[in-house]
């Protein structure tokens, strides 16, 4: 009973802000605003949307008909609407190149009305909703890929900070927080993760960065099969 307790605990203690991930990720608007409701992704009906003010501000939604380096053409009301993107405007979800978009994506986009071209826009702020639900999707799978790990064994759960790290070799030195230094290798296998539950490539881990792993401890090393690095996405 006592070892059931601790699993659960442990468990708990690694998934410690998987509700803030996902409310992050939850009901967010074109305009950047989240409100606390359930987790949702794109529109259930994808709806094309042209919302045009008197100040020629817009709102337009659509499907992603060509990507180029620093513009999107999108059908939508009217007919194929080009959209320029410069390097001041918000590309959603974080972290989300303009060229990670492909044809068919359903997206948003707020701007303004360019006035020297017809059905052009000047973007502040475009949302690709299909990236979105791919992204929700990755981090279910790996929440209850990590369930599923640490309910296979006795839970060791280890957080701290990384210094001597080697990222082609998948080792570093994890000071713990109360000065106990461990040495520790990832399995093969190992599952690596963000902050935000996605998949993390082990290569942008850097010195300093806050981890967490999990995995069997002999004296002061740690053989670690899932890796959380809690300071990527960086702010």
């Amino acid at each position: 009973m006592v070892k059931k307790v601790v699993a659960m605990l442990g468990i708990a203690g690694f998934l410690a802000t998987a509700g803030v991930a996902f409310a992050q990720t939850s009901t967010t608007t074109e305009s950047g605003t989240t409100s606390p409701a359930t987790v949702s992704t794109a529109p259930r009906t994808q709806p094309m949307v042209l919302e045009v003010s008197p100040s020629g501000r817009v709102l337009l939604r659509g499907t992603v008909d060509s990507v180029s380096t620093d513009s999107l053409t999108i059908k939508s009301w009217g007919g194929s609407w080009t959209v320029n993107v410069s390097s001041t405007s918000k590309v959603l979800p974080n972290g989300t190149a303009l060229s990670s978009f492909q044809q068919g994506d359903f997206v948003g986009v707020q701007g303004t009305v360019n006035q020297d071209s017809s059905l052009t826009i000047d973007a502040t702020l475009v949302r690709d909703w299909t990236e979105r639900k791919v992204l929700h999707q990755e981090i279910r799978q790996n929440i209850q890929s990590v369930h599923q790990e640490m309910r296979s064994g006795t839970p060791r759960i280890v957080e701290g900070t990384v210094s001597n790290l080697d990222t082609s070799a998948e080792t570093f030195t994890l000071t713990a927080g109360n000065g106990t230094g461990y040495s520790v290798s990832l399995t093969s296998s190992a599952k690596m993760l963000q902050r935000n539950w996605t998949t993390l490539d082990f290569s942008t881990v850097q010195n300093g960065d806050t981890v967490r792993v999990w995995g069997p401890v002999a004296s002061t090393t740690i053989s670690a099969s899932i890796f959380r690095d809690i300071s990527i996405p960086r702010r």
